[in-house]
C-alpha cells in the first residue's frame, strides 16, 4: 500500500479505526432507533421497517413539509417541536396535507408521534386544531386508506388519529368510530396487526365509545382471541391492556363473556414469564373479582391454582410476590363464598336456577351431605323445580338431581321417595325445541338414577 499510494502504514491504520467507528456508530444509531420504536409493526428487529425508521431519523426533513417545522430536529425534545406548533395557525392542517407524499408522511407521522409519546400535554395542540373546524379525522383517515400506502406510514396515521379521539372523545361522532374500526379492520389494508391493535386499545380509552366499540364486529375477537403461547410479550400486554381498560365499566354494561376472558387470563398466567404482563394479568382479575359472573368463572376455571403457583416462580420484581399472594387470598374468600350452601338454599327459595359454580361437581362433592338438613328440605325443592316453566332452570335441577343420586350413600333411595323419577321421563320424552338442553341433563339424570350402586346388590345371591 506505501508503494502504490504513497501512504504509511500508520496512516492506514488510522483510516481503518475511523472507518471501524463509523460503523460502530451507525450500529449505536440502529440499536437505539429498535428500543425507541420496537417491533411497532410486529415485524422481526431485521426487518425492512426497521431500517425504514433508521433512515427517517437520520434524514433531513423534506423540503415540501410546512413552514412551522422547517429547522425542527426530528429528534428534538417534544417541547421544541410544540413550540414549533404553537402559534402557527394551520400548521396542524398544514402537516397531514404534506402527507400526501410518502417521504413526507414518514417524516411529519414519526415527529408527531414521538412528540405525543414523550409528552400527552401536545394534544391541546389538536383540540385548538378541532375547535377551529380543522378535520382531523378525515385527513388522517386518508392516509390509512389510501391506496399504495406503506405500513409504516398507515400504523403511524391510526395511532394518532386514535390517540386524538382517547384524548378528546367529545369533538367525534360514533359514525366516525365505526367507520374508523371499518377501515382498520378491512382485508387487505395497510396497517399491521399490531397497528390495528393499538388504535383499538386507544379508542377504548374513551369511555365515551367504549360501550359502543365493544359491540362492533371484530373487535372483542381481535382481544380475545390472541394466542397466549404463540403472541409476542408486546402485543399480548396489549390485549390485556384493553381488558383492564374495560373492567371500569359498569357490571352488566358490557358483555365481556366471562368464560372466555377467565381462560385467557389463566393462559396467559400459565404460559407468559414476562412480569408487565403478569403484572397487569392479576390487576385484571382483581379489578373484576368483585363481579359475581366473573368470580364464577374464575372458581370454576381454577385460576385459585395458577395464581398460588406464579409464587414458586423468580421474579426479579419483590412486590409482584406480593400482587400474588394477595390475589390469591381474593380468590381464596371468593371460592369459599360461592361454595357456600346458604347461596346455594338462596337461589332455590327464588326459584330460578342458573348454571354456575354452585350447580359443579366440586361443590356437589363438598356439600352433598348438607342436603340432610331439615329432612332433606333442599332436595324437596329442587324435585318441585323439575315442574318450572323455565327451560334453563328445568335443566339445571335434572343435573343436580344427578349430582345428588351419585353423590350421596342413600340418594337413589330418597329420590324414588320422591317420585322424581317420574318426571325426569317425561322430560326426556319432551319436543319442545326449548328442551334440547333439559332432555340432555334429564337423560343423564335418569341414567344415574337407574344405575345400580354395589350397595343396592345386598339382595343379590353370594
Amino acid at each position: 500500500a506505501r508503494a502504490i499510494w504513497g501512504f504509511r502504514p500508520q496512516t492506514i491504520f488510522c483510516l481503518q479505526l475511523v472507518t471501524y467507528f463509523q460503523r460502530a456508530a451507525m450500529a449505536a444509531d440502529a440499536s437505539s432507533l429498535v428500543a425507541r420504536y420496537g417491533a411497532a409493526s410486529g415485524e422481526p428487529t431485521h426487518s425492512a421497517a426497521e431500517l425504514l425508521r433508521s433512515e427517517i431519523l437520520r434524514s433531513h426533513a423534506p423540503n415540501n413539509i410546512p413552514a412551522a417545522l422547517k429547522g425542527v430536529e426530528i429528534g428534538a425534545p417534544a417541547l421544541t417541536k410544540k413550540a414549533a406548533f404553537e402559534g402557527q395557525s394551520g400548521a396542524i392542517a398544514a402537516s397531514f396535507d404534506a402527507c400526501q407524499d410518502a417521504g413526507a408522511a414518514r417524516w411529519v407521522l414519526t415527529l408527531i408521534c414521538d412528540m405525543l409519546r414523550e409528552d400527552s400535554s401536545c394534544f391541546s395542540l389538536f383540540e385548538e386544531a378541532l375547535g377551529k373546524q380543522v378535520n382531523v379525522y378525515q385527513k388522517l383517515l386518508d392516509v390509512v386508506t389510501r391506496p399504495g400506502t406503506e405500513q409504516y406510514v398507515a400504523d403511524k396515521a391510526a395511532w394518532l388519529l386514535s390517540s386524538v379521539i382517547g384524548n378528546a372523545p367529545r369533538f367525534f361522532t360514533e359514525a366516525e368510530i365505526r367507520g374508523l374500526v371499518e377501515s382498520l379492520q378491512r382485508q387487505g389494508g395497510a396497517c399491521s396487526e399490531l397497528g390495528v391493535l393499538d388504535a383499538l386499545v386507544n379508542l377504548l380509552k374513551a369511555d365515551t365509545f367504549r360501550a359502543l366499540l365493544w359491540k362492533l364486529p371484530g373487535v372483542s375477537e381481535t382481544i380475545t382471541t390472541v394466542s397466549a403461547q404463540n403472541a409476542s410479550s408486546s402485543y399480548l400486554y396489549k390485549c390485556i391492556f384493553a381488558v383492564w381498560l374495560l373492567s371500569f365499566e359498569a357490571e352488566g354494561a358490557l358483555n365481556l363473556q366471562e368464560d372466555i376472558l377467565v381462560k385467557k387470563l389463566r393462559d396467559v398466567l400459565v404460559h407468559s414469564r414476562v412480569e408487565k404482563v403478569i403484572r397487569l394479568s392479576l390487576t385484571v382479575l382483581k379489578n373484576l373479582l368483585g363481579r359475581t359472573a366473573f368470580a364464577e368463572q374464575v372458581v370454576e376455571l381454577g385460576v385459585l391454582e395458577v395464581v398460588q403457583q406464579l409464587e414458586y416462580e423468580k421474579w426479579r420484581d419483590a412486590e409482584l410476590y406480593d400482587d400474588i399472594r394477595d390475589l390469591a387470598c381474593q380468590i381464596s374468600a371468593r371460592v369459599a363464598d360461592m361454595s357456600n350452601f346458604d347461596r346455594y338454599e338462596r337461589e332455590l327459595k327464588e326459584g330460578t336456577l342458573k348454571w354456575g359454580f354452585i350447580h359443579s361437581s366440586k361443590f356437589w362433592a363438598d356439600n352433598v351431605l348438607k342436603f340432610e338438613q331439615s329432612d332433606y328440605k333442599a332436595i324437596k325443592m329442587l324435585a318441585a323445580l323439575l315442574h318450572s316453566t323455565d327451560p334453563t332452570t328445568m335443566a339445571v335441577a335434572c343435573h343436580d338431581i344427578g349430582e345428588f343420586v351419585a353423590c350421596h350413600p342413600l340418594g337413589k333411595k330418597k329420590i324414588a321417595n320422591l317420585q322424581v323419577k317420574e318426571r325426569v321421563m317425561e322430560l326426556m320424552g319432551s319436543t319442545s325445541a326449548e328442551h334440547r338442553e333439559v332432555r340432555r341433563e334429564a337423560l343423564l339424570c335418569c341414567q344415574k338414577i337407574m344405575l345400580n350402586k354395589w350397595q343396592d346388590m345386598d339382595n343379590f345371591p353370594q
